[in-house]
């Protein structure tokens, strides 16, 4: 799983960089966006936006992952990473979030399978001035520590005011890649570089063709079906190509009140029960994977938003 963080202050556009994020680059995504308050709400406006439906999001309110959630938002990854494994995370702090403490909290879970891509910061263009008065610290951190900056509302914006943000904004990150076009006008190669780069500026060695000769493979655990008659419903639709050409499939997990045992292969399928105890765990092999179909079959709520 690779994490992408997209920082900005408050009412910067992070949530509607996200939504063009998942359009232009297709990607199947996780999202997790931290809120203060007991009700999130850029959560529901994130998903009523999402043209691309392969996304998942997750909201923690009352607290702030730089700082005192940060046991809770370790937690949370992992628990992503583990149970819903998609190829992205996309993690959403508060406006209000240092990012250089969010990435040292990522850089102590990372592993083999998690890796954390190249931080983002979208900056509101007619808000810079202010908030480099007001909270200079704070963001001047968030643009500082990014990889790419990306200035936004600036649709209507003229030459002049854009060269004049891109000179501060060079001033304070000499390193990173500042864009003060709007996002709407990145090509797709533009996009996809933001899922390429590494934490430390490298390129992500394997390539799409590399991957796509390779058959994917897909995994989830913490699941289960109301009933045995879903379930046989499930594989019926499986071997037909509803999911994706998958051609091996196979997983334990409790149906209604019978826990079942299921096997995929070469067209086939059969279904045993079983008295041993899971959690819950299945895993598909083959190529053009539908994720997300999947997981509406067989997630129950496995999350909730740290109180």
């Amino acid at each position: 799983m690779k994490i992408l963080i997209v920082s900005g202050f408050l009412g910067a556009g992070k949530t509607t960089f996200i939504q063009a994020l998942a359009k232009y680059t297709g990607r199947d995504f996780a999202v997790l966006e931290n809120e203060y308050g007991a009700e999130g709400i850029d959560g529901e406006r994130l998903s009523r936006g999402m043209a691309n439906e392969e996304v998942n999001i997750w909201e923690m309110t009352e607290g702030c992952i730089c700082c005192s959630a940060k046991g809770d938002f370790a937690a949370s990854v992992l628990t992503i990473a583990n149970v819903v494994n998609p190829e992205y995370l996309v993690v959403e702090p508060t406006g209000v979030g240092m990012l250089g403490k969010i990435v040292e909290n990522l850089q102590r879970i990372e592993y083999e399978h998690i890796s954390l891509l190249s931080p983002v910061t979208v900056v509101d263009l007619h808000s810079f001035q202010r908030y480099m008065r007001e909270y200079p610290e704070l963001y001047r951190g968030q643009i500082e520590e990014a990889g790419t900056v990306i200035v936004s509302k600036t649709e209507q914006a003229g030459k002049e005011e854009k060269e004049q943000i891109q000179a501060e904004l060079e001033k304070l990150n000499q390193s990173g890649t500042i864009i003060t076009e709007h996002y709407s006008t990145m090509s797709r190669e533009a996009w996809l570089r933001l899922l390429e780069t590494k934490y430390d500026g490298s390129k992500i060695k394997e390539s799409r063709e590399e991957q796509a000769a390779l058959p994917d493979s897909f995994s989830m655990s913490k699941v289960y079906v109301q009933s045995p008659e879903l379930l046989l419903c499930f594989l019926e639709d499986l071997i037909r190509g509803k999911f994706g050409d998958i051609f091996r499939a196979k997983g334990h997990f409790l149906a209604g009140k019978r826990t079942l045992s299921f096997d995929v292969s070469d067209g086939r399928y059969c279904v045993t029960g079983t008295d041993a105890e899971t959690d819950g765990k299945v895993v598909f092999i083959g190529k053009d994977i539908h994720r997300q179909e999947i997981r509406r079959y067989f997630f129950r709520k496995i999350m909730h938003s740290p109180r």
